[in-house]
């Protein structure tokens, strides 16, 4: 039971910091999740404390996930994963029934999981969680309690800023089909040889005496005394799906422009406006400039793209006095592309090859040299490599001191229980 015991105790550890840690990293994909949630269960109301709440649940899960790994306060840690727990596993099986948003958002942009999923999933969890509150007070502490509350609001605050981190520049790992690398339009064809949708048809028919009954294409009724009264196509197996599906561009006096775009040759700077009302102007000017630069320079294309309509786009333009073009999009992709509005994409020959958010524009001097200048396959290779090496370097330092935590944690109790003083 003992083996058990521990073995429950790191399995949701890491399980919390995961899905808390995805969830973190990406402030502004749980703040849309919880706008979609809001408004599927009629509480528009609270949908302006949606970033709040996405940080909120981040924090939990991660803190959470600290104290089990940790083994900080398990008595009080094991009453507040079973409440957590208790109510996610009735909210997944909510959405499982009424299905009111296709996506909980339980692991962000890095898993995805139906409805149904996710609360299968939770019950599996369920059961380490009653093992460890069943347990709960076979653990022994680490240290004494002033010592884990301290380590406990210490982390505590270091998600917040991870939160608060990402939320001002861009997640650390790039979860989204817009990512670096990506070929737009590539990544919207579906291959001649891919798997296409299966639909059962079912054909509902009425009698008197009877009621309503559904047949099959093979055994619908030839009796003139059934009253067919509709079809109904049951989606039996998901077909291929390209990873970008609603990108489209369109211009009020061209139409749609997709394609002429995503084929422009050389670089394009694409600024991305989901709410051209609700962008912030404090680095429109930085934005302008690199406008400026590309006017002069040829090769490079410069665009907006927004999912407002004309009258906000155009006091937009007033307000910020940019001069490039702006053409409209739908919102959802444009909240995908770039996690920030407004953000900066760069795109060569139609492939992602660098994001910025607002509070990140890189200067002139940086976009001659760096990315102008460069390769743009290696380019890409750089950003992978150190969005890999950051993760892993985070992985690597996090566990560290954890294991530095737990020895002089577990050295202080030694020296308790001896009457020594401790270092």
């Amino acid at each position: 039971m003992k083996f058990l015991r521990i073995f429950s105790r790191v399995l949701l550890g890491l399980l919390f910091i995961f899905s808390g840690y995805v969830k973190a990293i990406d402030p502004i994909g749980s703040q849309l999740i919880f706008t979609a949630d809001f408004e599927a269960f009629h509480m528009s109301f609270m949908i302006p404390l949606s970033m709040e709440f996405g940080i909120l649940l981040s924090t939990v899960e991660l803190v959470l996930g600290f104290c089990l790994l940790m083994g900080l306060r398990m008595a009080i840690t094991a009453w507040a994963t079973v409440f957590f727990m208790s109510f996610m596993t009735l909210l997944t099986l909510v959405l499982a029934v009424f299905n009111p948003v296709t996506d909980c958002g339980c692991f962000g942009e890095a898993i995805k999981l139906t409805n149904w999923e996710t609360f299968f999933k939770n019950i599996v969890f369920d059961i380490f969680v009653a093992i460890v509150f069943i347990e709960r007070k076979k653990y022994l502490p680490l240290s004494n309690c002033r010592n884990e509350w301290i380590t406990t609001g210490a982390f505590t605050l270091l998600t917040v800023l991870l939160s608060v981190y990402s939320y001002r520049h861009l997640p650390l790992i790039d979860f989204l089909p817009y990512k670096v690398g990506v070929n737009i339009q590539e990544a919207m064809e579906i291959p001649e040889d891919a798997p296409v949708d299966e639909y059962e048809t079912k054909l509902i028919y009425e009698k008197p005496g009877e009621g309503r009954q559904s047949f099959t294409l093979e055994n619908y009724p030839k009796d003139t005394t059934w009253k067919f009264v509709e079809a109904v196509n049951i989606l039996k197996k998901k077909g291929y799906e390209p990873p970008i599906v609603d990108f489209t561009i369109n211009s009020p006096y061209s139409g749609y422009i997709t394609d002429s775009v995503l084929n422009l040759p050389g670089y394009l700077f694409l600024v991305t406006l989901p709410h051209a009302e609700e962008t912030s102007l404090s680095h429109a000017g930085d934005i302008n400039r690199i406008n400026d630069y590309v006017l002069t320079h040829e090769g490079l294309h410069f665009i907006g793209l927004s999912g407002s309509d004309d009258e906000q786009i155009n006091t937009f333009a007033r307000q910020s006095n940019c001069m490039y073009p702006i053409y409209i999009t739908d919102e959802k992709p444009l909240k995908s592309m770039v996690r920030s509005n407004p953000g900066l994409m760069l795109l060569h020959n139609g492939t992602v090859i660098a994001k910025w958010s607002h509070f990140d524009i890189p200067s002139i001097e940086e976009l001659e040299n760096k990315y102008l200048k460069q390769n743009p396959d290696e380019l890409i290779i750089q950003h992978h490599t150190k969005q890999k090496l950051t993760s892993e370097l985070l992985v690597v330092v996090s566990f560290v001191i954890m294991i530095m935590l737990a020895y002089c944690f577990r050295k202080y109790r030694k020296n308790a229980d001896t009457g020594e003083l401790s270092a």
